[in-house]
């Protein structure tokens, strides 16, 4: 395989294909989705019921203050996993532009 510098047109053609991901709406997004997730699973094992229920999703506790294995708990944890799922959407992201600008000479 020969090494050679790319044209300025080929320069061009890889900055339009290499896709840039808006860090706002990643975090949206992934913050949406974690939320979601972790309120579903609550809410699921309030509905399922039981004797020891959610034994281990509660403890997130020591993660999320406040959260419990309930229907409180479900808006609580909702509330963390979706900040933290925002944190890590945009960080993801951020991370994912400096790579993205560094390959195709931004």
């Amino acid at each position: 395989m020969s090494e050679r510098s790319a044209t300025e047109a080929e320069a061009v053609a890889i900055r339009a294909a290499v896709a840039r991901l808006r860090a706002g709406i990643v975090a949206i997004v992934v913050g949406l989705f974690a939320g979601t997730g972790l309120a579903v699973a609550t809410l699921w094992l309030v509905v399922r019921g039981g004797s020891n229920v959610g034994q281990h999703l509660a403890l997130l506790r020591f993660y999320f203050p406040g959260y419990t294995v309930s229907v409180l708990g479900a808006f609580v944890g909702f509330s963390y996993a979706a900040a933290l799922g925002a944190a890590v959407g945009w960080c993801t992201a951020w991370v994912y532009n400096r790579f993205a600008g560094y390959r195709s000479g931004r």
